[in-house]
């Protein structure tokens, strides 16, 4: 139930981790002090404009306006509204809110401000929006844009790349997602729209006879992209989580490779025990034992980065296609219950959280051992496959 806001509730309330919260206020309805999960703190006053319903929203920074004078702006809106007036153009004529004027306005904000700084794989989510987004809806001015905007570039999108109309969709509602949060527009247009495709999760498992095939390949293909497949197929571990694997973060003694937090998808470091195999793969990587990424044509400076062709290479010399990189890990994950893993260690394995946030709470090196046994157990099983396939071919 909505409380009437204090100055003491503004100033110290806490933000939440992962989503924005907003707080209504009982004493003035339509009024709310908005939190950013990063601690950025507005108040918002939301209401219908008398020229065409459309619902709008006026904004205000904190502290750069106290409550006091924020709900003073609110209520100044509320008599324009009763006199018939929309309040929001004199509140952008006084420069009170900095709005983009284009969807390519905001969208450069967006990358500079956020995407590039917070998200790990931001290339391909700028790719979405260079390659979709602008082309369609990047002249559109953010006072004009409607759902009838987004509506069209979805249906020139998505008879020819229909996955790509979802994900198209999905990085607009981000862009606009932040734009509100940070008071750089007015309204979602992507708001009731859904993805026009319905994809199906992915389920390619590679079999045994294609393992081991896709091992062979690797033979044709030169440093660093054999070793980067190989260690794929030994760990189990995402692909640039492998491809910027660093020679800080492997203790050779200890038989370990912790990946840190700062670049693992969950925020948290993350523990893979090496195996003999996984070491003698290490041994002939021409930066044994140096500094920087240990795939690299760059003298460790910058991690191995060329996917494309090498894996064309392994398409056609293996005879395996219709495959992913993906599928590489959804192939370890059903190895090891194949080969009998209990199912919460075959999860620690690859790396996902087990148990909800108290999974999540677990010592890095806890159930280290079991997770070893577990790799062993698969290089074992790969070895017996690889065996096979050379023999196949002798």
């Amino acid at each position: 139930m909505p409380k009437i806001l204090t100055a003491r509730f503004v100033d110290t309330v806490k933000a939440h981790k992962k989503d924005r919260m907003e707080y209504p206020d009982a004493a003035l309805p339509g009024f709310a002090l908005r939190v950013t999960s990063d601690g950025k703190k507005s108040f918002s006053y939301r209401y219908r404009s008398p020229n065409d319903r459309k619902q709008r929203r006026m904004s205000w920074l904190y502290p750069v306006y106290t409550l006091s004078e924020a709900r003073k702006e609110a209520e100044a809106a509320v008599r324009t509204i009763g006199r018939g007036e929309d309040p929001a153009p004199a509140l952008l004529d006084k420069d009170k809110v900095l709005i983009p004027g284009t969807v390519n306005a905001l969208c450069d904000v967006y990358v500079k401000q956020h995407l590039r700084k917070h998200v790990r794989r931001w290339k391909p989510a700028e790719g979405e929006i260079d390659n979709h987004i602008r082309p369609h809806l990047g002249a559109v001015q953010l006072d004009k844009i409607a759902r009838a905007h987004v509506r069209q570039m979805i249906a020139a999108i998505e008879p020819k790349y229909p996955v790509a109309a979802n994900r198209a969709l999905s990085r607009l509602k981000a862009v606009f997602n932040w734009g509100l949060e940070n008071d750089l527009c007015l309204e979602d247009p992507t708001r009731g729209i859904k993805k026009p495709t319905r994809e199906r999760p992915a389920s390619r498992v590679l079999d045994d006879r294609e393992l081991g095939a896709i091992w062979r390949a690797c033979d044709a293909l030169a440093y660093p992209a054999r070793e980067y497949f190989r260690m794929l197929v030994l760990t189990g571990q995402r692909r640039d989580d492998v491809r910027c694997m660093a020679w800080d973060e492997i203790d050779i003694a200890m038989r370990n490779w912790v990946i840190p937090a700062w670049r693992y998808k969950s925020d948290r470091s993350h523990l893979v025990p090496i195996t003999d195999t996984m070491i003698e793969l290490l041994e002939k990587v021409p930066l044994w034992e140096q500094s920087g990424y240990v795939f690299s044509l760059s003298f460790g400076e910058v991690a191995y980065g060329n996917l494309v062709k090498p894996k064309r290479k392994l398409d056609q010399g293996s005879g395996v296609t219709g495959w992913t990189l993906h599928d590489i890990r959804r192939t370890v994950r059903t190895g090891l219950a194949r080969l009998g893993t209990r199912p919460d260690i075959a999860e620690r394995v690859i790396g996902h959280s087990v148990g909800g946030r108290l999974g999540e709470t677990y010592d890095l090196y806890s159930y280290r051992d079991e997770k070893q046994h577990a790799l062993e157990t698969w290089t074992a099983h790969l070895l017996s496959i690889i065996e096979r396939a050379n023999r196949a071919h002798n």
